[in-house]
């Protein structure tokens, strides 16, 4: 990996320390400059080019299909993660009496779709820690469902994926995925893992533009979710735009009902390129490096580092007078720029960022602390 080719094509090297990647991703300039020209292409020719535009739309799912081992037309584009993790909750067809699993680690997008579905009698179960073995207890005849964030937004905790995955699969449940916290910095096999239905806002690990998601369903689990958003974009139209039925489109894109963001698509296509170019395992190993590095020199220095298998590090300080808060804002003022999570100082590196920001970020903290 050429670390200095890699910080090159991310400006924000120039400016700050940025471990804030579970938060909102820096664009790659090269994601920058495809919204740019996209950007550009609107103000001077409006809509005559739309439908390089819609090839732009194939070339994001076939990619994002690369990135976490999908078919492109199991692949739809959405607004966030939020929007496909309600998709798959108001989808499903439920009985009273049916049940969903989900765990105490949760962001609220994995936790109030399932939680409202409460008033309608489905029971909304939780264990202590996305594992198998926390899981499966949990189960019954009547779960529907098991859902779980890939990595745990605040103190990164990893689940395993494919031992849920295989855990679902023998009982035959459903496994649902926020994926937000891992895609495009760990690597993810849908099928490997059993998943059917993922969920991964564009803005986060994979460096591209807020607004623009990646929404998975299995092709084999497709017409177990009804489609609650209707529009112009996911009937079969056969050309037509006034009388032209309601037969909804066979893939993916059926969950598309209207105009998409065209100039996000633009920047998350550009964003995903970057990283199949580089290699998601090789990423993957660099972000771990990276986070393990940094655990290990904050734990010399008296922080208290939650154990952690992604790119998240949740750490306490050793001087308990000072805030999380307070402590957020010193580094802010010092260029580094970090979370503060649930009681964690949260650092979330990617793989361009280097060993020399890391001594510095120390080198800070020692100061401040």
């Amino acid at each position: 990996m050429d670390k200095r080719a890699l910080r090159d094509l991310f400006p924000v090297t120039r400016n700050v320390i940025y471990f804030n990647h579970a938060a909102v991703g820096p664009l790659s300039s090269r994601a920058c400059e495809a919204m740019e020209w996209h950007a550009r292409d609107q103000r001077d020719f409006g809509a005559t080019h739309w439908r390089e535009w819609y090839a732009e739309y194939v070339r994001l799912r076939e990619a994002a299909g690369r990135l976490i081992g999908a078919q492109p037309d199991e692949i739809a584009i959405l607004k966030n993660t939020s929007e496909g993790l309600s998709f798959v909750a108001e989808g499903l067809r439920w009985k009273a009496g049916d049940n969903v699993i989900t765990t105490a680690l949760e962001f609220p997008s994995n936790w109030t779709p399932w939680k409202r579905l409460e008033p309608r009698g489905v029971e909304c179960r939780v264990a202590a820690l996305p594992t198998a073995e926390a899981i499966e207890p949990l189960i019954d005849e009547r779960t529907r469902i098991v859902t779980v964030s890939s990595v745990a937004f605040h103190n990164g905790f990893a689940a395993d994926l494919d031992a849920i995955g295989a855990l679902c699969a023998k009982r035959n449940v459903l496994f649902c995925v926020d994926a937000i916290q891992s895609v495009g910095a760990l690597s993810i096999d849908v099928r490997r893992a059993n998943i059917a239905f993922l969920s991964s806002d564009g803005h986060k690990w994979l460096c591209g533009p807020e607004g623009a998601s990646l929404f998975y369903v299995a092709a084999e689990h497709r017409e177990e979710l009804e489609v609650i958003e209707s529009g112009w974009t996911n009937i079969e139209r056969k050309g037509k735009f006034i009388d032209c039925g309601l037969e909804l489109l066979p893939n993916s894109r059926r969950f598309e009902a209207g105009s998409l963001n065209t100039n996000g698509i633009y920047g998350l296509h550009a964003a995903i390129e970057l990283l199949l170019e580089i290699g998601i395992e090789e990423i993957e190993t660099e972000v771990l490096r990276l986070s393990a590095k940094l655990g290990n020199a904050l734990r010399d220095i008296g922080f208290r580092v939650e154990e952690t298998r992604s790119g998240i590090v949740g750490a306490t300080p050793p001087n308990v007078e000072m805030s999380i808060t307070r402590l957020h804002r010193l580094l802010d003022e010092e260029r580094v720029i970090t979370a503060p999570r649930e009681g964690l100082l949260r650092f979330s590196p990617h793989f361009y960022n280097d060993d020399e920001e890391i001594d510095r970020v120390v080198e800070v903290l020692r100061r401040i602390i």
